[in-house]
């Protein structure tokens, strides 16, 4: 019974892995889409000599399209890896869906986590900013 339950939960955490693989992939052609629409929205105006407003209008629908996309797959992604973690009991982590480095440096996290941690009567005792 237990080597069942290791069988679904190997079968479930591979499928984890592989979702949250197509998920960075999702985003980075949702990158390329948010590079190439307004280049082709611009060529398709330049070529039929249409108006601009509506044109500006599409391309901001489709920001909005995209946004809401890359939103939905974050959440989603973020709320498998909870249920991979609560079903086992541990913290493990997937690698970021952005590729690259984390955007804010650890120095950075450190001071925010400090000064949400210091007492805010000691700050303004200090005068505020350092």
């Amino acid at each position: 019974m237990e080597q069942k339950q290791d069988n679904r939960y190997n079968n479930l955490s591979s499928y984890a892995k592989e979702l949250h693989e197509n998920n960075k992939k999702r985003i980075k052609i949702s990158g390329i889409v948010l590079l190439l629409l307004p280049v082709v929205l611009g060529l398709i105006r330049w070529m039929t000599d249409s108006d601009k407003t509506v044109f500006l209008m599409i391309w901001v629908l489709c920001m909005f399209v995209l946004s809401v996309y890359l939103v939905s797959v974050e959440y989603l992604d973020h709320v498998l890896q909870k249920r991979i973690n609560g079903m086992s009991n541990s913290e493990e982590h997937y690698d970021s869906l952005l590729d690259g480095e984390e955007i804010i440096p650890d120095k950075v996290k450190e001071m925010v986590r400090d000064r949400l941690d210091s007492d805010p009567a000691n700050d303004a005792e200090k005068g505020g900013d350092e």
